[in-house]
C-alpha cells in the first residue's frame, strides 16, 4: 500500500470579521462605501440617519465607524460628541468623511481625535487603507488620543512637534 502525505495547504489565521457602521446621508456613498468593505471582508452596516447611528453604535457590536461631517439634523461633529459622552460607545475609532476636500489635510486635533479624515470623492484603495490601518492600530490597543498626539499631527500653523 503507497500511502502519499496529504498535500500542504497554506493556513490563514483565523481573523474574525470585524464590523463597521456608515453613516452618511447620501445613499449612493453609503452604497458605494459598504460595496468596498465588503469586498474586503467586512461586515458593513449602514444608515443615513444620525439618530439611527447613534442607537446602532450604543447597541453595541461595531468596531469602528465611518461618519459624514454635514448631514441634515445632527452632524458628525454632534454624533461623534454624543457619542464620546457614552461610556459603550466612548472608545470607538471614528473616521471622518467629507465632501470639503481642503479638510483631509488638516491635522486630526481639529476633529476631536478621531482617527482619520477623508475627503469625498475618495478613491476605493485609500479609503480601504485608511480603515485598514485603523483597525491595525485599534487591534494594538492605540488611542484616538496616541493618534492625535502623534507628530504629524501639529494644529494649524504651530508646525510639526518634534
Amino acid at each position: 500500500m503507497n500511502l502519499k502525505p496529504p498535500e500542504e495547504t497554506a493556513v490563514t489565521p483565523f481573523r474574525p470579521q470585524k464590523t463597521i457602521l456608515v453613516v452618511d446621508d447620501t445613499v449612493k456613498i453609503l452604497n458605494i462605501i459598504k460595496f468596498f468593505l465588503e469586498e474586503e471582508g467586512y461586515i458593513c452596516k449602514t444608515t443615513s440617519s444620525p439618530e439611527q447611528g447613534i442607537e446602532m453604535a450604543k447597541r453595541g457590536g461595531i468596531d469602528m465607524m465611518i461618519l459624514d461631517v454635514m448631514m441634515p439634523g445632527l452632524n458628525g461633529y454632534q454624533v461623534y460628541e454624543i457619542l464620546k459622552q457614552d461610556t459603550k460607545t466612548a472608545g470607538l475609532p471614528v473616521i471622518m468623511l467629507t465632501a470639503r476636500a481642503v479638510i483631509e489635510n488638516t491635522p486630526r486635533p481639529f476633529f476631536y481625535g478621531v482617527y482619520g479624515v477623508l475627503a469625498k470623492p475618495f478613491q476605493r484603495w485609500k479609503l480601504v487603507q485608511m480603515v485598514k490601518d485603523v483597525i491595525e492600530l485599534t487591534n494594538k490597543g492605540v488611542s484616538q488620543q496616541e493618534v492625535s498626539e502623534a507628530p504629524d499631527s501639529a494644529e494649524p500653523g504651530q508646525g510639526k512637534k518634534g
